[in-house]
């Protein structure tokens, strides 16, 4: 695994999920998402905690209760380690998951990894790779 740089690399990505599943990569209570196309992408992504609450029966698995859900926000990270193919899905693999103790507020996308398309999103990024690289080398 590279060992985090003090910018943001411009290549970091984010992958939206329902909120149950964003919290329990976080947290590591989940290692894999499914998604239908495979990524040759490696590295950082952070997790964003989509709006939808189609899911929400899911947080009982966390001991968690959905009104305390961060919902639009980056709410932590994951390593995206591998990617494999599982059946007619493919399995996005992550290691050394982090929930942030702070979210931070982005619109998410559509697309299964995504990038910041303006400013405001880049200045959201670049606070998301502070608070990781903090977290990551306070952990140490």
């Amino acid at each position: 695994m590279t060992i985090l740089s003090n910018n943001c690399p411009a290549t970091t990505r984010a992958m939206t999920c329902h909120a149950p599943y964003a919290y329990a990569l976080a947290l590591g209570e989940k290692r894999e998402e499914y998604r239908y196309r495979e990524t040759k992408y490696r590295g950082w992504i952070f997790f964003h905690s989509g709006l939808s609450t189609a899911s929400d029966y899911a947080f009982e698995y966390l001991d968690m209760s959905a009104k305390d859900a961060k919902r639009g926000y980056i709410i932590g990270a994951g390593y995206l380690n591998d990617c494999s193919k599982s059946g007619n899905c493919y399995a996005y693999e992550f290691l050394t998951p982090v929930l942030f103790e702070n979210a931070l507020k982005i619109r998410g996308k559509q697309q299964i990894l995504w990038l910041p398309v303006d400013s405001n999103e880049v200045a959201v990024f670049k606070s998301a790779w502070q608070i990781l690289q903090t977290m990551i080398h306070t952990a140490k």
